[in-house]
């Protein structure tokens, strides 16, 4: 195991110790395109769960938008994040968000594409379902993720500062953050969830995740042994729910990555396949879709966080 692994594993026990936050499921009612706002305030009996309010304001609405943040030192100085606001955003209202991580693009301008191309794909189901996509873009010069391997600044630092940002411009219902990653994004996604690295993402703070082509031992486990990885799992405090989209004809599938036994892996440690455990396999590739972002919003829309 590398030095960074036994910090995070040392790290992630001692959180367990002190306690983590609750999932909470949520009735039909959080499904829908406008998560029927009187039930969620109050004025009808069975409004178990409330949102959690950044009271954020001020940004623009609705439709395509586009943030930069300025982090010297990280990419060209100036990083951007590729927004969808429902049509029917009330700042008066919290509203869910998913952060979406895009795979490996080849260089920083592809990544850029990349990532309007995620918040595109995400928006059909955005429109309809009435929550904020968020699409940043990765920086490294590969256009993928410099995680938290590579030095400060890197994209964790950027990411948390992406959560500051739209916490203030937005108000984001704080219990129902979600977050997707396709391929190197999924690993991020891993790790982020896994070990914890960068806090406004971590399993106290998402109501759940979701990867498509991703895998642990692409970055949450790296350096491990089965052992020690799977050890990651039975040490987390709360059995974050989880869903899994994987193609039969992805590489990642079989041979010689095997995220096909992922879902193993969250099962051995306690997450309950069609509960916290979501495995959706496809006749296809190394892609996503549309139809994909349903099925997993769906799963998403299920769950919040109580801290």
């Amino acid at each position: 195991m590398t030095i960074r692994g036994k910090l995070l594993l040392l790290a992630l026990v001692g959180c367990n110790a002190a306690g983590a936050a609750t999932t909470v499921r949520l009735p039909t009612w959080a499904c829908n395109g406008n998560n029927d706002r009187i039930f969620r305030n109050g004025l009808q009996a069975g409004d178990y769960v409330r949102p959690r309010p950044s009271h954020g304001n001020g940004g623009a609405v609705p439709g395509p938008q586009l943030r930069t943040l300025s982090i010297a030192g990280l990419g060209n100085g100036t990083q951007k994040i590729h927004l969808y606001i429902p049509p029917n955003y009330d700042p008066a209202y919290a509203t869910p968000l998913v952060v979406t991580l895009h795979g490996t693009a080849g260089s920083l301008a592809n990544a850029d594409l990349y990532a309007q191309d995620v918040r595109n794909t995400w928006q059909s189901v955005a429109a309809t379902r009435g929550f904020i996509v968020a699409a940043p873009v990765a920086n490294g010069v590969s256009g993928s993720w410099k995680d938290g391997f590579s030095a400060p600044p890197n994209d964790y630092t950027f990411l948390a500062a992406v959560m500051a940002d739209l916490r203030a411009a937005y108000n984001i219902d704080d219990s129902r953050t979600q977050l997707w990653g396709f391929s190197a994004g999924g690993h991020v996604a891993h790790d982020l969830l896994v070990n914890g690295a960068v806090p406004a993402l971590d399993d106290n703070h998402i109501s759940a995740y979701s990867v498509s082509a991703g895998r642990l031992f692409a970055l949450a486990c790296l350096g491990d042994t089965e052992e020690q990885c799977q050890g990651r799992l039975d040490t987390q405090g709360r059995k974050l729910p989880f869903d899994l989209h994987l193609g039969t004809a992805d590489p990642m599938y079989g041979p010689p990555y095997n995220a096909v036994q992922d879902p193993p892996r969250f099962e051995t440690a306690g997450w309950v396949m069609d509960d916290t455990l979501n495995y959706y396999v496809f006749g296809g590739g190394h892609t996503y879709e549309a139809g994909h972002f349903v099925d997993i919003w769906n799963f998403f829309c299920r769950f919040a966080v109580s801290p």
